[in-house]
């Protein structure tokens, strides 16, 4: 079904290169974990999850059913991704937010902890992101700017062995660029959107450079139309004619030229059939992944940018040219 083809990190453990991601744009109850029992029984041994989904505790039923049918596989052949959000930057929060992860999931350690987004907000009384006036989060500059009190618990957390890496997302050069003049433990991933449409060479090449491992979300692209063109992914001439040529669907070639590219590739889906086939994992040959790195050329259309919802942009100088806000 699938290669079983893994990355070693920098700090030695092992990640499988292809992880099943379980936002649920839906929300359903009962959806994700019909989704996770699903992946886990085609094979998939790598759940990507975050504490902002707000479905762990889905997640955390489904690995210990599926556990308890197969006892051939062990928790340790699960490899299990999930992250702190903005509102739980302060080190305590950020402690809080792995335990409460744990104790949803039922498992007593994370094989990697991720930071979701290099902001820092502030959390109400439920421990939910704080609104401002214009229902945006309220931002704290001071833990955006300085992520060093953020990124220290996470030491933390990893020295425990609570968390067996750790890593962020979203993060950019500049970001990554500050944070290894100072952090202790060097992030072992960093988490972002990659696909044909923003293919983020200088990025993936500066991870590379530094041992850092990127990992892929929203691989396939999106539903979304860049704004300038009205172009998809899933409608592009070039990508289709590769799939359609090896009798392969648009997503396993998308999936296929990610892993030839040497990085984890992280698909969702809620259908059955489209998890089952994301995992049948093909061969590009030269000629198909010269032709999607042509598609690929000069593109950079990010269609994954909370900046609405934040009130903060990441990416400030892509003003003008995101496609969407969503959630990663």
């Amino acid at each position: 079904m699938s290669s079983g083809k893994t990355y070693k990190l920098n700090n030695g453990t092992v990640i499988p290169a292809v992880g099943f991601g379980t936002f649920a744009s839906e929300g359903a109850e009962g959806e994700t974990y019909r989704a996770v029992q699903v992946a886990l029984k085609t094979g998939y041994r790598h759940l990507d999850c975050a504490w902002f989904y707000q479905n762990e505790g889905e997640v955390g039923q489904a690995l210990r059913d599926f556990l308890k049918e197969n006892p051939s596989v062990k928790r340790s052949d699960i490899y299990i991704c999930t992250k702190v959000w903005n509102h739980l930057h302060e080190p305590e929060e950020v402690k809080w937010s792995l335990n409460n992860s744990l104790e949803k999931f039922g498992l007593d350690y994370i094989d990697l902890f991720l930071v979701h987004w290099p902001i820092a907000a502030e959390k109400n009384d439920q421990n939910m992101p704080k609104l401002n006036a214009q229902g945006q989060y309220t931002i704290k500059e001071g833990l955006t700017k300085d992520q060093k009190p953020t990124w220290a618990a996470m030491e933390e957390v990893y020295k425990e062995g609570k968390a067996k890496a750790i890593g962020v997302s979203n993060w950019t050069i500049p970001h990554l660029k500050d944070m290894l003049s100072w952090c202790k433990v060097k992030p072992a991933v960093n988490q972002v959107e990659v696909h044909p449409f923003l293919p983020n060479d200088d990025l993936v090449k500066f991870c590379f450079d530094n041992d850092i491992m990127p990992a892929a979300y929203s691989p396939l692209g999106s539903q979304n139309q860049v704004p300038t063109t009205g172009e998809k992914v899933n409608t592009n001439p070039t990508l289709n004619q590769i799939a359609e040529k090896g009798g392969n669907t648009l997503a396993q070639v998308l999936i296929a030229w990610g892993l030839r590219r040497g990085y984890v590739v992280l698909p969702k889906s809620s259908t059955p059939s489209r998890i089952e086939s994301n995992f049948k994992i093909i061969d590009l040959t030269d000629e198909d992944f010269n032709a999607v790195n042509e598609v690929a050329k000069g593109r950079h259309t990010r269609f994954v940018n909370m900046k609405d919802t934040f009130g903060y942009d990441v990416w400030p100088e892509e003003a003008g040219t995101a496609a969407a806000a969503a959630s990663s």
